[in-house]
């Protein structure tokens, strides 16, 4: 009886410790599962954090390219302002110089947007500079209409412009002025 006693002991004991050492893998289990949880949740914290800084860096890199390409139109501008006294009637005919050796470095046909983002400048001034341009140099600058009244600005050599010129009649001159004077 004695042994049997004994052996009853043993297996209660031997459940006990099982049962024990099962609830301390459990809460093992459950302490391992809270740390995951709480590093998926700062980690969730760090990508958003992450996602708004990359936002930021993506809006200050536009703001800086914006800043560039006004530096190097203002560049372009600083000569022709320091060579005339600074007045009010004068800013148009210095835009138009700048605009003009602008276009001049680098050939190409340019739409008002994409003059506005050169220059600076507001969509309706860009189009008072396009007009005062062509007004000044009428034998390099030449404007032309596409599309949807979209307007288009573009520089002819000499080499180009001489035959140009004896091919373009002045009734389109005339019709792109009247244009631009209802657009201002």
């Amino acid at each position: 009886m004695f042994e049997e006693l004994l052996e009853l002991y043993k297996t209660k004991a031997d459940e006990i410790e099982k049962k024990r050492k099962e609830a301390a893998a459990m809460i093992l289990l459950i302490s391992a599962m809270e740390r995951i949880s709480n590093d998926i949740d700062s980690k969730q914290s760090d990508v958003e954090l992450i996602g708004r800084l990359i936002d930021q860096v993506d809006r200050l890199s536009k703001d800086v390219a914006d800043i560039k390409s006004q530096l190097r139109t203002r560049q372009g501008r600083t000569a022709p302002v320091q060579e005339a006294p600074s007045s009010d009637g004068k800013a148009l005919d210095n835009h138009a110089r700048s605009l003009i050796d602008i276009i001049e470095e680098r050939p190409g046909r340019y739409t008002t947007s994409e003059l506005v983002d050169m220059l600076g400048l507001n969509k309706t001034t860009v189009i008072s500079v396009m007009k005062r341009a062509y007004e000044i140099d009428p034998v390099h600058v030449k404007m032309t209409q596409g599309k949807r009244r979209k307007l288009y600005l573009s520089y002819v050599s000499d080499e180009e412009g001489g035959s140009e010129q004896a091919a373009a009649g002045s009734g389109e001159s005339d019709r792109i002025k009247l244009e631009l004077m209802a657009m201002t």
